[in-house]
């Protein structure tokens, strides 16, 4: 099996040639990205990086993120990319966390990162794109050698580690090997026929996410494909290069084809070129889905897995029958196990707890042993999502264990009140949540972006939800807000929480600040 570096290596050979990476600002074929990366592996070596070694990438989703990812493998140290949107108390836990040592940054990020560089006496080495300096890390690439020779790495070494999300106050750092990742890459082609060999993919996924890194610009180079990365989400920027490059393969999250459902113009945009879609990241509004591939004639393949178990564990087949509604079936060497309270395995049908097994699972949290062995069982990955599998080994994903509301003793799961309303005409966007209630514990609350100048009431969505679904089941309270809380394309479900429970939603009503 290849590592992530033999990997780019076999492609420069057989297809240097070729377009890897367009942005708007420059476009790369493998051989030019292999002398890019191979320019700041010497740049990192000379300031004392080597195997082993953390290193943050505080960028966003452009070239120079792929570059410092590859540089990384090539030199055997471990690419730790880190969100762009994080600030000062952010970005203090996650450099603290990992003891990186360099940090490479560029002139929107470095802003930030300046103020408290001095605090980490670990932290021998700070490169930054486009300072101007003496330093700035594009003049050091420029003098640097266009060649470098690979640092051995064991399939058992550490390729990458992201970071979760932070819902405890403290971001996770998961740790993947280069045989978690590459068995998923094998896994997913195997089991797909090779489909996603020579693609022409457009991402606006964050690249510090394991959906953007592992799951689409790694799966893109495996397969010798071609990627048009975007910095940030732009509805109409994404329509416009999928019709200009023809792109054959997109994925994104649910909350990207909500976007794309509602600003899709006939008359300028075209998605026929399209033949391999993907989604996940969080639970998907089937009507959404079954609205894009009405746009498209692609079928969407619904994706299930974690950075953990570093991404695509699950996929819905590429073709013949489907089963509206489920994740799919186990890809490659993965294993999904169904589990109780207790740990026991549950029969078809039964909800539980889904365990994700197999050769993709990451190696644990990085210096968090309490963690790893509370979630990395030996039966896999236990990952808090709720869902149970069907007589044919079919999973289908019922919600987050953490977004369950209890409402009076019932188990109420916000994907299918969020399902129901994806199907009322004036609902552009829309999360379930819940809210505290004296008398029932919890009750779930529907907040929504309406479609443009649409006219229905909070009481009309009420009834509607009463109409089609069990009276525990339907929204207590609705709230229409102008915009969501989006973070990496998904919804911020917790910051509505706390929202309501503040009542401070006004704060997504209006223009937002800066706008």
């Amino acid at each position: 099996m290849e590592t992530l570096a033999q990997m780019l290596a076999r492609n420069v050979r057989a297809i240097g040639s070729r377009p890897f990476i367009i942005t708007d600002k420059v476009t790369l074929t493998y051989a030019e990205f292999a002398e890019q990366t191979a320019r700041l592996a010497h740049v990192l070596a000379a300031r004392g990086v080597g195997k082993g070694d953390r290193v943050g990438l505080y960028l966003p989703s452009n070239a120079l993120m792929a570059i410092g990812y590859w540089a990384c493998q090539r030199l055997g140290a471990i690419p730790a990319p880190v969100s762009a949107m994080l600030r000062h108390a952010e970005l203090r836990k996650v450099i603290a966390q990992t003891s990186m040592k360099a940090m490479i940054a560029d002139e929107s990020t470095w802003p930030y990162f300046s103020q408290i560089r001095d605090e980490f006496t670990f932290l021998e080495a700070c490169l930054v794109s486009g300072s101007g300096d003496a330093d700035d890390l594009d003049t050091l690439m420029a003098a640097a050698p266009s060649t470098f020779e690979d640092v051995p790495c064991e399939m058992t070494d550490l390729a990458a580690m992201f970071f979760s999300s932070g819902t405890t106050g403290v971001p996770k750092g998961i740790a993947q090997t280069q045989f978690s990742i590459t068995s998923t890459l094998r896994d997913m082609f195997v089991s797909h026929r090779n489909r996603y060999a020579s693609e022409t993919y457009v991402c606006a996924v964050p690249l510090f996410t394991n959906f953007g890194l592992t799951v689409t610009l790694n799966l893109c180079l495996y397969g010798g494909g071609t990627i048009v990365l975007h910095e940030r989400w732009d509805t109409q920027r994404v329509l416009e290069d999928i019709k200009k490059y023809k792109a054959t393969y997109f994925g994104g999250t649910p909350t990207m084809y909500v976007y794309i459902v509602n600003e899709y113009d006939q008359a300028r945009h075209d998605l026929s070129s399209l033949r391999i879609c993907t989604t996940g990241g969080s639970p998907v509004p089937q009507p959404v889905i079954q609205k894009f591939e009405e746009l498209s004639g692609a079928r969407v393949t619904q994706v299930y897995g974690s950075t953990e178990s570093c991404g695509q564990s699950v996929m819905e087949p590429t073709i013949g029958p489907r089963k509206r509604g489920s994740a799919g079936l186990p890809v490659g060497s993965t294993r999904i196990y169904i589990i109780d309270d207790d740990g026991n395995e549950m029969p078809a049908g039964e909800l539980g707890e889904v365990v994700i097994g197999g050769d993709c699972i990451a190696s644990g949290y990085w210096g968090d042993e309490e963690a790893t062995r509370e979630t990395f069982t030996e039966l896999g990955w236990k990952s808090g999502d709720i869902g149970y599998l069907d007589e044919d080994g079919y999973l289908f994903i019922v919600d987050r264990k953490k977004d369950l509301i209890i409402a009076g003793g019932h188990n109420v799961y916000p994907l299918e009140i969020e399902t129901l309303l994806y199907k009322h005409p004036a609902v552009a966007m829309c999360a379930v949540v819940g809210a505290p209630d004296e008398s029932k514990g919890e009750i779930p609350v529907a907040v929504i972006v309406k479609n443009k100048d649409d006219a229905t009431t909070e009481a009309e969505i009420i009834q509607y939800c009463r109409e089609n679904l069990a009276a525990y089941k339907a929204p207590r309270a609705v709230h229409f807000i102008d915009r969501m809380p989006v973070e990496a394309a998904k919804i911020r479900k917790r910051d509505l929480v706390k929202a309501l429970k503040e009542g401070t939603i006004d704060q997504y009503r209006g223009e937002a600040v800066g706008a």
